[in-house]
């Protein structure tokens, strides 16, 4: 099994990180191609573990699925039926299987859809029971037998209203592309608004699809009778760009992120200039460099626009570092603070009261042998490592590699002592 050997400290790192296309944007698009009868192309591809794992997941439905890295670039054509069977095989890995169910219902709307109960990074509780009252507002009816989720609807799916209980990413690209052949109009209320829920509207709409804001979370979609073919440029991961930007932070350095939009990053880059880091953006770059004097910040994580709850792991690290009294509120999931043990283990000081913490800056930080736990701890504690005084090793990596394209590669170019071993 992979692990990452780090020597710290990494101090002043300079460089220029070029940011991938965002996963968290690619699996939905990559979920979306079912809705087409022929080609979908797809451009800016990150090949990371779980794209690989949903190429596998379409290809088991029947597609036919083609791919270079090298030139970042994907074309899934679908000539025939697709099975209706989403095998748990494929989706207890990755969460974001669950995103097959809106595209096949709204091919298939009258047959028996069979989707497992998906897996991903264990962050508590995410379940599908607001996907599933969506997909019921349409007509379409759903039972659990045996681990899997059966969705059908024997008279079609129709227009009607339905609105989130609460902002939910996946639930809000599911039932979207659930609607899109509905009979009449769909007006989905209290949507999600995150970046990557655009960039899958925005596709959906230049390929033929009629979906229209008719509010800051609302939306309406008439439904249109197919989609043929689409192509699309995935935008960049801004999880990924605040990453790196975490690193010249930690090491007091000097690094610019090319490939990522500033305004998918409006709170992190806010909360990175009130704690005294100097930012400077364009239209499709960010740069950071130290800051002279560092302060403690309190931080809210929240849906789009607020600060990311994918990015807290990774200030949280940051926080480590900056002395003073600092504070988290975690209000998305219940299990976000996994990387704090490790850092403590690192002579971080952290204190976890339910869904909120509480972090005393330290100096210094010390070498440990660590264990990942989920995608973004994995940085997470990269981060520390890569502060910290001496040599630590952290294992089960291949956590961070579902979501990070050449990890090992990016950071050595930027200067960070790190090599991988088995």
């Amino acid at each position: 099994m992979k692990k990452f050997l780090i020597k710290g400290p990494n101090k002043a790192v300079k460089g220029v990180v070029n940011i991938s296309g965002a996963k968290n944007s690619c699996l939905p698009l990559m979920a979306a191609s079912i809705l087409f009868k022929k080609k979908v192309t797809f451009k800016n591809i990150p090949f990371v573990k779980d794209v690989h794992t949903m190429k596998d997941l379409l290809i088991s439905l029947g597609a036919k699925v083609e791919f270079s890295e090298t030139k970042k670039m994907m074309t899934i054509i679908n000539k025939k039926k697709h099975k209706l069977i989403v095998p748990y095989k494929l989706v207890s890995t990755m969460r974001a299987g669950v995103l097959t169910m809106g595209p096949l219902l709204a091919r298939y709307p009258k047959q028996k859809i069979k989707v497992a109960l998906g897996g991903g990074c264990a962050l508590g509780v995410r379940d599908t029971n607001w996907h599933l009252s969506g997909f019921k507002s349409l007509g379409a009816n759903n039972n659990l037998e045996k681990g899997y989720v059966n969705i059908s609807s024997k008279k079609g799916l129709k227009g009607n209203k339905f609105k989130f209980p609460k902002v939910t990413v996946t639930g809000t690209s599911n039932l979207i592309m659930a609607s899109v052949f509905i009979k009449g109009s769909h007006i989905i209320k209290n949507i999600a608004i995150e970046p990557e829920v655009l960039d899958l509207i925005n596709f959906l709409n230049q390929s033929g699809a009629d979906i229209k804001f008719i509010g800051k979370r609302s939306i309406k979609i008439k439904g249109v009778k197919e989609l043929i073919s689409g192509s699309h440029t995935i935008i960049g991961d801004r999880i990924e760009a605040f990453s790196y930007l975490c690193v010249g932070a930690i090491t007091n350095g000097n690094i610019i992120t090319n490939n990522i939009n500033p305004s998918h990053l409006r709170s992190e880059l806010s909360i990175l200039k009130k704690i005294g880091y100097k930012i400077e953006t364009d239209n499709k770059s960010i740069k950071i460099t130290s800051g002279k004097t560092l302060k403690p910040v309190n931080i809210k994580t929240g849906p789009f626009p607020n600060f990311a709850t994918d990015n807290m792991p990774l200030i949280l690290a940051i926080m480590t570092t900056i002395v003073g009294k600092s504070q988290i509120e975690e209000t998305i999931f219940s299990n976000r603070f996994m990387a704090a043990p490790e850092l403590n283990r690192m002579g971080a000081k952290i204190n976890i009261k339910k869904n909120k913490a509480i972090i005393i800056g330290q100096k210094k930080l010390y070498s440990a042998d660590c264990i990942s736990s989920d995608l973004r701890t994995t940085f997470s504690i990269i981060l520390g490592a890569i502060a910290a005084n001496g040599s630590s090793t952290i294992s089960r990596v291949y956590h961070g590699l579902r979501g990070y394209y050449n990890l090992e590669g990016k950071l050595k170019k930027i200067g960070i002592k790190i090599i991988s071993k088995n």
